[in-house]
């Protein structure tokens, strides 16, 4: 019986796990005679089925540890890769240590592939392969992979400080983990660090820090597919009818695409919401919905997400798709206890209820959960086809596009956004500081985003040609920004406007911007004391212009 079948009692289980880390398993982890349960199954019966041992080759962790969005092959370690025995049983013994930190499986394989390639790299030379890792050798690796590029929409480019850091971190890591192994001789830098070997000095390190990396949906292209998008879930009844297969998938594409836009969401949290999983509720006259599902970035469990309406319409039509194929999941659930196929059982309990099931025709048609790859790299993308769109629309820009549009919906820029949300005239970042279970990420990315948002408006007032007008705060601006003397002080008129911003309190009245720490009431920012009008604000004051 393979390990991949064997069935095991608690006890049993117990004699086999793997041990903690000491001394002792170190030495059996060097001279290759360690041997142990490194993932398993708890199935409800409380015994345990063993899905790989530490001396396999191959390491298959159980779906639950990976997110929703995680396919069957990203739940695999191979090991086989690395050919040389010493090299994979580094491998092993880093992985194996930083699976005690809890980490996320995809972080494991991105360890494994940049071990991967730092050993390829080691063995194509027999110098460096003979001295193993020293600060000689880790420098001529950063040299190497300084020459290295990567082809982005079909342009050559050098690698990214981000990219070259984490195959930098793989050495810090033989060192942290293995040096007891013959192979580390010393530290890879001597008084530096992967980060800063990686190019995280000075400007770039600054830049990494403050600027953000996943750019915004752009409204050309988003009010278009909002548009095609609204389309597919108004005709909703009439598809579910008709149950064309092309229209049925642009129809669940585009509830996908309401859900990632109107939440704030991650893919793999889409993909974790359960039929009916939302809640609502109505304080002020004003209703407010609640989707609950399971986040692996950041929660242990369930968590919230504040959503308009149409989020939970989208729920629902989803639901409406895959009741077909729940009834199925039932069945075969049903199928595989008859057959005592625990581990068949254990994975469509894992996937059952949800909303976002689909069938893998490469797998005879199995019933699965839909893949996060496929929707960020191929449906997404096919919305934007359908638009006549070129836009690389991928799911992690919803997050920083849902952050965006709030904060400017909360400053009173985006109207039209404000009418599609509903509720979202309040402020935002208050409702999610008001219940505990939201996720707390995003409420920082909200904060966050708040913040680049006005550096911003407000940079442009201090800029020579933005022409700005209102009140005495308006006119003080205009005095500052012409003043040579102050411009020299702080170095540059750039940090002259942070040192000046930054003490400056911001708030939409509609037709211009009110600085009054309190709330504004007058309404008139471009006569009040507190009042600044910039081109921003310059339709709706020609459409009052006789």
């Amino acid at each position: 019986m393979s390990s991949i079948e064997l069935i095991l009692t608690q006890a049993e289980f117990a004699t086999q796990q793997c041990p903690k880390p000491s001394n002792n398993t170190l030495e059996q982890a060097i001279d290759g005679t360690l041997t142990g349960i490194v993932t398993y199954l708890k199935l409800a019966n409380g015994v345990y089925q063993t899905l790989s041992r530490y001396e396999d080759d191959e390491w298959v962790f159980p779906s639950s540890i990976g997110t929703k969005a995680t396919v069957a092959n990203q739940l695999k370690l191979n090991f086989a890769r690395i050919s040389n025995v010493q090299m994979k049983r580094m491998a092993k013994w880093v992985i194996w240590n930083k699976m005690k930190s809890d980490l996320a499986v995809s972080s494991l394989r991105k360890t494994l592939n940049d071990l991967s390639t730092y050993f390829q790299w080691v063995l194509s030379s027999d110098t460096t392969a003979v001295h193993g890792l020293t600060a000689f050798t880790s420098n001529a690796y950063v040299k190497y992979v300084n020459t290295l590029t990567s082809k982005q929409k079909g342009e050559v480019k050098p690698l990214s400080s981000d990219t070259k850091a984490q195959k930098f971190f793989v050495l810090e890591d033989l060192y942290r983990y293995c040096e007891a192994f013959d192979f580390v001789k010393a530290h890879p830098w001597v008084e530096s660090s992967a980060s800063e070997q990686a190019g995280f000095i000075g400007e770039t390190l600054k830049e990494a820090r403050t600027k953000a990396k996943t750019p915004i949906i752009p409204d050309e292209v988003l009010m278009p597919l909002c548009q095609f998008t609204k389309s597919y879930l108004d005709r909703a009844d009439e598809i579910l009818a008709t149950a064309k297969n092309k229209e049925s998938l642009l129809l669940r594409d585009s509830c996908i695409f309401w859900l990632l836009l109107t939440t704030g969401m991650r893919i793999h949290e889409v993909l974790g919401i359960k039929r009916g999983a939302y809640r609502s509720e109505t304080r002020e006259d004003a209703t407010y919905y609640y989707i609950e599902t399971e986040s692996k970035k950041t929660h242990t469990g369930l968590a919230e997400w504040i959503a308009p309406e149409i989020a939970t319409k989208a729920i629902d039509i989803l639901s409406c798709l895959s009741a077909p194929l729940q009834a199925q999941v039932e069945r075969d659930i049903d199928k595989a206890k008859a057959n005592n196929d625990h581990k068949e059982v254990y994975r469509l309990q894992e996937i059952s209820n949800h909303v976002c099931l689909t069938k893998n025709r490469l797998n005879k048609n199995a019933i699965t959960l839909l893949s996060g790859v496929a929707i960020t790299e191929h449906r997404l993308p096919n919305l934007c086809k359908q638009i006549g769109s070129d836009w690389n629309l991928s799911s992690h820009q919803f997050r920083r596009s849902f952050a965006n549009y709030a904060v400017h919906s909360e400053l009173g820029d985006l109207r039209a956004l404000k009418d599609h949300f509903k509720h979202w005239s309040i402020t935002m970042t208050a409702l999610y500081a008001f219940n505990d279970d939201l996720d707390a990420e995003l409420f920082e990315g909200l904060l966050r985003e708040k913040y680049l948002v006005e550096e911003e408006i407000k940079q442009d007032w201090f800029e020579l040609d933005t022409p700005i007008t209102g009140g005495a705060m308006a006119q003080n601006i205009k005095r500052v920004r012409e003043d040579g003397e102050l411009i020299k002080t702080f170095g540059s008129r750039s940090e002259m406007a942070k040192a000046y911003s930054s003490s400056i309190p911001i708030r939409s009245t509609g037709i211009g911007w009110c600085t009054n720490d309190d709330e504004c009431k007058c309404g008139k920012p471009d006569s009040c004391e507190s009042g600044i009008v910039d081109e921003r604000h310059l339709p709706y004051w020609c459409r009052l212009a006789p």
